[in-house]
């Protein structure tokens, strides 16, 4: 045997020693460690993914875009420093991230619908489809950039399939498509397209492409738990400073008006509550003047979520729900001359109303319910809040007050325009005997015709709401309240005014 065939059968023995000597290949997560490529492009495409299918349910509409943001800004860090089209991919997902938790934010506030609903917003969502349009011809440069790079042929068509398959979803989406075929076939078409861009990823790590990642100064983990923190710490202070409107409260000036105090006298004789009568404006009073009857009805109501209390019966103990009734709401019609009525809707709680975030009354005023064949309106809705505090009555006006046209989403009719009129509103935090009113005037085209004038309080129970809803959002919205964050209470005054055997207060 020759001195160089001996050497061979040595390097053979090694070989087989070395191979011997590790018996299996090592986990996926060490592979990954070691070949950064593989790991920063799953971590990309998987993220892509996340943002792009929306699941409009149990708030993975929100979850999912958030993580799948992170994953794209961690995947797209390291890879940064690769060629220019990925830094470029890096440098537009770190302004989605902040677009997108910013949005989170925003949603935590009662503004959020606010902006959504204004133009605004349409120009954030031009910029959001501009920026991932201009993210997927980067990410396919990238990727054909580094094939090159490895020594292998430019074929990145998954990318480029990309920027097809999300053209076509902005134009379904721009023509309000609702059919489930093309749906069904865009997903179907997004997981080959994900398969294949994977498959682009394996080709580079089997060709043995490597990268360096590039240098940073907070970890993953660092960077990761900051961003939550932020867009926790923003939520919090959503829901605590931005989850009531801003309302202009005001001590109560005395009037020494004799006129105000005559009229005043007036209708408490004809059977006008005093506690009512105290709380209106010089203005409501002195619009009654010339009164000849009043007819009032008054109802109490529960808003709370009830308190358990222990019964026993027949020796058996068990609970037993509870609600008190912490909310009274008072009709009152005035008859003035030459037809006119004046009605008024006064609501008083009698004790703490409990979250304070947003309030609202919707009025069906009767000259809206009788399609006006019966009444005619005559001016505008008015009215006030008021409250006491630290011994001090304070008043102050409505966030909004008027008639409003929307949209009205019916389990029975289906989508239908409406127009009603809305009161929104706040209530102190601290504040006592909170109350309010509001008033309207009409007056009679035909005779027999009913008063029957509706209010529909909603009151919001529950302090943490994702997103935030007000309270005429949410009465608007038609939807169904399962988890008890609102209640609404609807109270009617009805009566025939010229039924000579009309009921009169006492």
């Amino acid at each position: 045997m020759s001195e160089r065939d001996w050497e061979l059968m040595k390097d053979a023995e090694l070989d087989l020693a070395l191979k011997n000597s590790i018996p299996e290949l090592p986990p996926d997560d060490i592979v990954m460690e070691v070949t950064p490529w593989r790991k920063a492009m799953n971590r990309s495409l998987a993220g892509l993914a996340l943002t792009t299918i929306t699941l409009n349910f149990l708030g993975l509409n929100y979850i999912l875009p958030a993580v799948g943001v992170i994953m794209m800004l961690l995947g797209f860090r390291a890879l940064r420093g690769e060629n220019g089209w990925f830094k470029g991919c890096w440098i537009i997902t770190s302004v989605r991230t902040v677009c997108i938790f910013a949005s989170l934010i925003l949603n935590a506030t009662i503004y959020q619908e606010t902006v959504y609903a204004s133009r605004l917003s349409d120009v954030f969502i031009a910029l959001n489809v501009a920026m991932v349009f201009l993210m997927l011809f980067l990410l396919w440069k990238g990727f054909r950039a580094v094939q090159i790079k490895a020594g292998l042929p430019a074929h990145a068509g998954g990318a480029a399939a990309m920027i097809v398959w999300y053209a076509l979803v902005c134009l379904l989406a721009a023509a309000q498509y609702t059919g489930w075929i093309i749906l069904i076939a865009l997903i179907f078409a997004y997981v080959l397209i994900i398969r294949s861009l994977l498959k682009l990823s394996r080709e580079l790590d089997e060709a043995g492409y490597a990268i360096c990642p590039a240098a940073v100064r907070v970890s993953d983990r660092t960077l990761v738990i900051a961003l939550l923190a932020a867009v926790a710490a923003g939520i919090v202070c959503g829901r605590l400073f931005f989850n009531s409107y801003p309302m202009q409260w005001q001590p109560v000036e005395i009037s020494g008006d004799a006129g105000t105090a005559e009229i005043k006298a007036e209708l408490s004789g004809l059977g006008f509550p005093g506690d009512i009568l105290n709380d209106l404006t010089d203005e409501d009073i002195k619009a009654c003047e010339g009164a000849s009857r009043v007819f009032v009805e008054t109802n109490f109501y529960s808003a709370d979520e009830g308190r358990v209390v222990e019964r026993v019966k027949d020796g058996v103990i068990y609970n037993e729900t509870v609600y008190d009734d912490n909310l009274r709401i008072t009709g009152v019609a005035v008859e003035l001359d030459g037809g006119r009525w004046k009605i008024f809707h006064h609501f008083r709680w009698l004790n703490d109303p409990g979250a304070c975030g947003t309030e609202s009354l919707q009025l069906w005023p009767a000259y809206h319910l009788q399609r006006q064949e019966g009444w005619s309106a005559v001016g505008d809705v008015s009215g006030r809040l008021l409250c006491e505090t630290d011994g001090r009555t304070l008043t102050a006006p409505y966030y909004s007050l008027g008639s409003e046209t929307y949209d009205y989403d019916s389990v029975f009719w289906g989508t239908e325009t409406v127009t009603d009129v809305f009161a929104a509103f706040s209530l102190p935090r601290g504040g006592e005997s909170c109350r309010g009113y509001v008033t309207y005037d009409m007056v009679k085209l035909q005779d027999g015709w009913m008063i029957n004038s509706w209010i529909n309080y909603t009151h919001q129970r529950s302090w943490f709401l994702y997103p935030a809803v007000t309270a005429d959002e949410y009465r608007k919205s038609g939807s169904w309240d399962l988890d008890g964050s609102f209640i609404l209470i609807q109270d009617a005054l009805q009566f025939f005014p010229d039924d000579e055997d009309a009921e009169m207060p006492e």
